[in-house]
């Protein structure tokens, strides 16, 4: 029934309009669909009088979404991703796989405990796929009780759902990322305490609010409070920030090897590990599959 009432040329022409939203563009979002642009014109036309509203703005310099176009491109990426994640189990179940696992995982996690967990899984079940997307810390218990995902790899407190739950992977130390002319960045080892007085560039509270609250405890157990001169939304973005002298960072130990020649990765002799990598999943949801999984993970945690 809900077959036959739902017109899926909609999904298409959402798609479309997601196009056309990053190139901003018609020309450009229509070369990339290898499409004339009258068709895809018409397509976005006939998208907004489907829906009743204006979603794009059309000017001289190209395309900007509106007030709904913006509101509704959270859903459309949403969207976007769950079409990439069928795609993908598609061609892994065409190639002979049994199933496809669905994983979520902050930066950290992806670049260090994801590929050692798919290795393993790969020795230990051949036949079962991994799909791994990126995730903020904030958005997991979300992801897993709506079953997105089967597991979460980030920085978690204690879950605020009780059908969530949650194993410690490691815990690691913070170090401070200097500009490279910073009046310490010369040192090998300093106290958090040295940076009382300075300006701080850290990630969004929203986005990670277990991670920023252990870095901001970390600092006041150091006797201050720290200044946020800028949030941001990534850990990449923090280095950029620092690169660029708009204030100092506290990393996971993990991204030392990651800074370019613009900063300066200082161990912090006064802080301990209070940065916390967990697995979490929702109980209520698992497979046999992602017991199976877990089961593995549980054995024998991966190695930072």
């Amino acid at each position: 029934m809900i077959v036959k009432r739902f017109d899926y040329r909609l999904i298409r022409q959402l798609l479309l309009f997601a196009v056309v939203v990053e190139e901003k563009s018609i020309r450009r979002a229509a070369k990339r669909l290898a499409m004339s642009q009258p068709p895809l014109s018409a397509q976005l036309d006939e998208l907004e009088a489907r829906l009743g509203m204006k979603l794009l703005q059309r000017n001289a310099r190209g395309v900007t979404p509106t007030q709904a176009g913006e509101a509704m491109m959270p859903d459309v990426l949403r969207l976007i991703g769950e079409a990439e994640k069928l795609d993908y189990s598609v061609r892994q179940i065409r190639e002979g796989q049994c199933g496809v696992l669905n994983v979520g995982a902050v930066l950290e996690a992806m670049l260090g405990w994801v590929p050692q967990f798919r290795y393993r899984l790969k020795k230990a079940m051949p036949d079962l796929a991994l799909y791994t997307k990126e995730i903020d810390s904030g958005d997991a218990e979300s992801e897993l009780l709506s079953g997105r995902i089967a597991f979460a790899s980030g920085y978690f407190g204690r879950p605020r759902s009780p059908f969530i739950q949650r194993a410690l992977l490691f815990r690691e130390k913070p170090v401070a990322l200097l500009p490279l002319d910073h009046r310490l960045a010369g040192r090998g080892r300093i106290r958090l305490a040295d940076l009382s007085g300075e300006e701080f560039v850290l990630p969004a509270r929203s986005i990670s609010p277990f991670f920023v609250d252990s870095l901001i405890g970390a600092c006041r157990t150091a006797g201050f409070a720290p200044r946020i001169r800028h949030e941001v939304s990534t850990t990449m973005r923090e280095i950029a920030y620092v690169g660029c002298g708009q204030g100092i960072g506290l990393v996971p130990a993990f991204f030392t090897r990651m800074v370019p020649p613009s900063v300066k990765a200082v161990h912090l002799s006064d802080a301990g590990p209070v940065i916390e990598l967990s697995l979490a999943w929702c109980e209520d949801r698992q497979t046999p599959l992602s017991r199976h999984a877990l089961a593995l993970i549980q054995a024998a945690p991966e190695k930072h």
